[in-house]
């Protein structure tokens, strides 16, 4: 019973939880939910809100973590993984978990003597990338939209396309969620367009609506393919090319130990030059990424990003005379 009892602001009813509980087989009754649920207030941090009827559960915001005991061993562990998780995670979905994080502090400040201890203060994780501000999305419309994905269900919404300032209805189908940096994308399908998934950021939904229709996939997609092929930047087309380039070997030097993907290749060229080969996403994302070695690469092919290459360098030719 207390594992369905949600974190506030977020609540359940007594009649649910009787349903819940029928569903995992305890045959009970809704006088014997309450009764239990009182009790159990007595004993944890759970709180019944009177305001309404019917009275809603949930446990305090800042209650606890009602759980088995953890061992130093998983302390470490869940200390070692706030770090990885807090520079990727929003800050309203790490805040989620953030409990279980705290604990385990609270744990091994208790072996502050420990090799354990020792050890997390010795290990650290850094982002790769520029950590950008988190764009605002409402906690509540995030929510929904994630309970559509776990449910399988569509959604109405208003959703304002980039540079535009008023927001347009859509009826929505979503496949998926993808966290990239800062950024939350629905994965989804359009009424209007039900052949093409497309991607759209959280930050630029004003207005969700839950509707109680089931989810029109799209035959034969493939949740994997699709991201590998937008890589969820600014796409130029929806197919991959064959990359070939001469990167200088002391700055590139990472690809060998870390590559692009499975269908890299690299060949040393000489001392201080590889030359890679790899199908990669046509995006602007992944052009800029190649910029940033400026003089330290040299693409072969295709043409079409070689001449892109070539004319970036008179223009900035001219910018800086």
């Amino acid at each position: 019973m207390m594992e369905l009892v949600p974190r506030y602001p977020q609540k359940t009813f007594t009649n649910k939880i009787k349903t819940q509980l029928e569903d995992r087989g305890f045959d009970t009754t809704l006088r014997t939910v309450q009764r239990d649920l009182h009790e159990l207030s007595r004993l944890f941090p759970i709180v019944c809100d009177e305001r309404s009827s019917p009275f809603g559960w949930s446990w305090k915001k800042d209650a606890e973590v009602f759980a088995p005991a953890m061992d130093p061993i998983q302390a470490l562990t869940f200390c070692l993984v706030a770090q990885y998780l807090e520079p990727l995670m929003p800050k309203a979905n790490f805040k989620r978990i953030e409990a279980f994080f705290n604990r385990a502090e609270n744990i091994l400040l208790g072996e502050e003597k420990s090799n354990l201890n020792k050890w997390r203060k010795r290990v650290k994780v850094i982002p790769e990338n520029i950590r950008f501000k988190e764009p605002k999305v409402d906690l509540n419309l995030r929510q929904k939209i994630y309970r559509a994905v776990y449910e399988g269900i569509q959604i109405k919404a208003l959703y304002r396309k980039r540079g535009e300032n008023l927001a347009d209805e859509r009826f929505i189908h979503p496949l998926g969620i993808v966290i990239k940096g800062s950024m939350h994308y629905l994965i989804c399908m359009m009424d209007e367009d039900p052949l093409n998934p497309r991607y759209l950021p959280l930050q630029r939904f004003e207005k969700v609506e839950l509707l109680d229709k089931a989810v029109k996939e799209p035959k034969h997609f493939d949740f994997d393919e699709f991201i590998h092929k937008n890589n969820l930047g600014f796409t130029f087309s929806d197919k991959l090319y064959v990359l070939e380039a001469i990167f200088d070997r002391t700055m590139a030097f990472h690809l060998i130990e870390t590559p692009l993907n499975d269908t890299q290749s690299v060949k040393e060229i000489g001392q201080d030059k590889l030359y890679l080969k790899a199908r990669v996403p046509d995006t602007l994302q992944f052009e800029q990424w190649l910029m940033s070695f400026g003089s330290n690469i040299e693409i072969l092919k295709p043409k079409k990003l070689r001449d892109k290459f070539r004319s970036e360098i008179k223009k900035m030719r001219s910018i800086y005379k």
